[in-house]
């Protein structure tokens, strides 16, 4: 719960609610009957559920209200929805008061079904992922065993007090640390399993799995991510061919918009409204815009409907529904040979309008569009300031972004997924990565600066395959950035490399010619083919009429700890080093270490408890005699060798002398020897150094015999 509400701002709300309850479960512990501590929970309940429907923005029915229950229950991230920090603050004093209340009076049961029901509910809506999960359930199982031996321990200790044998207590005790001992390798065991199941070949990557994989394509990673995207590790290209498009000039072909960043990826607010054949989506003033026709043939069965910004009119032979950010998806996904037709609005406006453009944003683009985890870090926008300190403008401000991440990373699709925020890694720590990082990165950094910004994906234009022909392919999927400019809208801009994403691209068609044994005959891509001007960018030609002026552009600053390494990019020093090629382990997050500890403590005691740090002391302590006194070589010496005896023939039986035993078992002349050493030792109060090198040098050899 607390993960949802950093995703969205301060959690301060959230945290009183939860000292609150917390509070409120200590005080009620041992004077509240349990009765009536559920009905207090229960009423905790229904109070959360009136204030978060009394404080919606919106007065739904009560059947939208089941509705969305219901698609919660069937996989919707809660994140999903807008105003997600009113819906866990109202959720949460319910739960952390029964699971506190009834922990508190040792109903350990009872304490982690009521905090498994709100983790179970977790689970559906997927905002709990595997770690989180499995450390919820090493939680109730500890929960269950310890406090289970609490309860025997206090009521043994009771018991036996009264009694008066003293010996009683102390077996108990032994009898509650082995159960301890037994919980902990029990809950190694959780830990340590699903650990060793993520690195079975198939499973890595995937639910089963704790490890979070890599491998699939950018086209899966983007496309086909859905209302979620989270930023993966290494990724290939797919050249399976989707949709050719007929269009009046090339764009980028948008699929869908990311509006909500949760650190590791992003999310997508808000519900699909139904879409009628002829119904016109806002347009803009008819002098701000040019229309774009576009026609697209699908090639291969697809879950989208891609479309050039900004789309207004669909006709086609799948029905489509309409997103929150106004683009189309299919209600049943398009198959192969279907075919549709789009009108777009695209912005006319020459860069001197759009620089000139100010930071007046509707209400409910700033409220949704700057949002930050309140965990990102702060040095993000400090770098952010410091790289724009001169831009005048926030359209300047993006100019300058996006110029100086293409410049100063580079184009990779084999990288490490970090762990932690993503845009402070690839701004501080990394030195490459792909379309979705460059993208993510400057979002984030735009938003830092209060200027909306938004995640979008789909494909660049493709290969040219004629006049006003465009063949798309699974390798075009591309992600890139939108920013909201005052009086104009939503504004493209790419900050990522062109030319080494092109030059991905054409490895990749030249591999699958390879394979297939020929050239088939596709047109080369060209710079002009594949990334059009929709948007004036630092680096680009500009479109036909319109005119460009010097970017008001910072002297080249780097981030800090960065250095310039002659004939590459620039890379990171220091002890965040974690470039994609060469990166450093991160550390582990909280979950992680804990998860860690567990399973270290829980080996720990499962060894214990079989005897293995015995045997491995005993063994040591059979090979390796390092020599002391003469007195204490020669006895060390003796004992080892009768216990390999022991172990070959039989231990020596109470009262049994050393000649009688060794006569019983018809031990060597070396071993009477060593007993002759040791008898000397005994009776006469001294051996030689010598000697007692002679009784190692036996025991030694004794020993290696085994």
């Amino acid at each position: 719960m607390y993960h949802l509400i950093d995703v969205v701002g301060s959690p301060t709300q959230f945290l009183l609610v939860v000292g609150a309850a917390l509070l409120l479960a200590a005080l009620l512990a041992r004077v509240l009957h349990p009765v009536i501590a559920l009905v207090l929970g229960a009423g905790l309940f229904v109070l959360g559920l009136f204030w978060y429907v009394t404080n919606l923005a919106t007065n739904p029915t009560v059947d939208v209200l089941l509705a969305d229950t219901v698609k919660l229950l069937t996989g919707r991230r809660l994140l999903q929805i807008a105003n997600v920090r009113l819906w866990v603050t109202s959720f949460a004093a319910a739960p952390v008061f029964l699971t506190t209340y009834f922990a508190l009076r040792r109903w350990y049961v009872t304490a982690v079904f009521s905090a498994s029901l709100a983790l179970s509910f977790f689970v559906l809506t997927t905002d709990a992922g595997v770690v989180t999960t499995l450390l919820g359930v090493v939680g109730g199982v500890a929960a269950l065993g310890f406090g289970t031996l609490d309860s025997v321990a206090s009521e043994g200790t009771a018991t036996t007090s009264s009694a008066g044998p003293s010996g009683t207590v102390t077996d108990a005790t032994d009898g509650i640390d082995a159960g301890r001992r037994s919980v902990l390798s029990q809950l190694a065991a959780i830990i340590v399993l699903p650990t060793v199941v993520s690195r079975i070949p198939g499973v890595e990557g995937t639910a089963l799995s704790l490890l979070g994989g890599s491998g699939g394509t950018v086209e899966g990673s983007l496309v086909n991510a859905g209302d979620s995207l989270t930023v993966q590790g290494s990724l290939s290209l797919s050249s399976t061919l989707r949709f050719t498009v007929e269009a009046s000039e090339a764009r980028y072909w948008r699929v869908g918009t990311y509006d909500r960043y949760t650190g590791d990826g992003w999310v997508r607010t808000g519900s699909l409204e139904a879409y009628d054949e002829g119904d016109l989506l806002e347009r803009q003033p008819a002098d701000r815009t040019r229309e774009v026709v576009q026609t697209y043939e699908v090639e291969s069965d697809i879950g989208t409907v891609p479309a050039a910004w900004k789309p207004t009119r669909y006709e086609g032979d799948a029905d489509v529904q309409v997103t929150r950010h106004d683009g189309f998806q299919p209600e049943d996904g398009l198959e192969t040979g279907d075919s549709y037709r789009v009108e777009s609005e695209v912005i006319a406006a020459d860069e001197v309008e759009l620089r000139d453009a100010g930071d007046d944003y509707p209400d409910e683009v700033e409220g949704t569009y700057v949002q930050l985890p309140e965990s990102t870090p702060d040095r993000v926008a400090e770098t952010t300031a410091t790289l724009t300190e001169n831009a005048e403008t926030p359209y300047q401000t993006a100019l300058v972004i996006e110029r100086w991440l293409k410049e100063n990373r580079d184009y990779s699709l084999s990288v490490s997924r970090p762990r932690r925020n993503v845009a402070d890694r690839f701004l501080h720590a990394m030195t490459e990565g792909y379309c979705t990082y460059f993208a993510t990165t400057m979002a984030v950094m735009l938003r830092t600066q209060d200027i909306p910004a938004r995640m979008t994906v789909g494909y660049t234009p493709g290969e040219s395959a004629g006049p006003n022909r465009w063949e798309v392919r699974g390798l075009h999927s591309h992600a890139w950035v939108e920013m909201y400019v005052e009086d104009w809208g939503w504004v493209q801009f790419d900050p990522t490399p062109a030319g080494p994403r092109q030059a991905a691209e054409q490895q990749r068609l030249e591999e699958d010619d390879d394979t297939d044994g020929g050239e088939d005959d596709r047109e080369t891509p060209t710079e002009t083919e594949t990334t059009p001007t929709p948007t004036p960018t630092p680096t680009e030609t500009p479109e036909p009429g319109r005119t460009r002026t010097p970017t008001p552009t910072p002297t080249r600053t780097r981030a800090p700890g960065e250095t310039r390494t002659p004939g590459h990019t620039t890379t990171q020093t220091g002890a965040d080093d974690d470039d994609g090629g060469s990166q450093l382990p991160e550390l582990p997050s909280r979950e992680e270490t804990t998860l860690g500890a567990i399973a270290l403590l829980g080996t720990a005691a499962g060894l214990r408890r079989a005897g293995v740090p015995e045997r491995v002391s005993r063994e040591l302590w059979l090979r390796y005699q390092s020599p002391e006194s003469p007195a204490e070589d020669v006895e060390t010496a003796f004992q080892r060798a009768m216990y390999v005896l022991g172990e070959r023939h039989r231990e020596r039986r109470p009262g049994e002398t050393v000649r009688a035993y060794l006569d019983a078992v018809d031990a060597d002349d070396d071993v009477r020897r060593l007993a002759g050493l040791r008898e000397q030792l005994r009776y006469g109060g001294a051996v030689s150094e010598a000697a007692a090198a002679d009784a190692i040098e036996i025991a030694d050899e004794i020993v290696a015999e085994r």
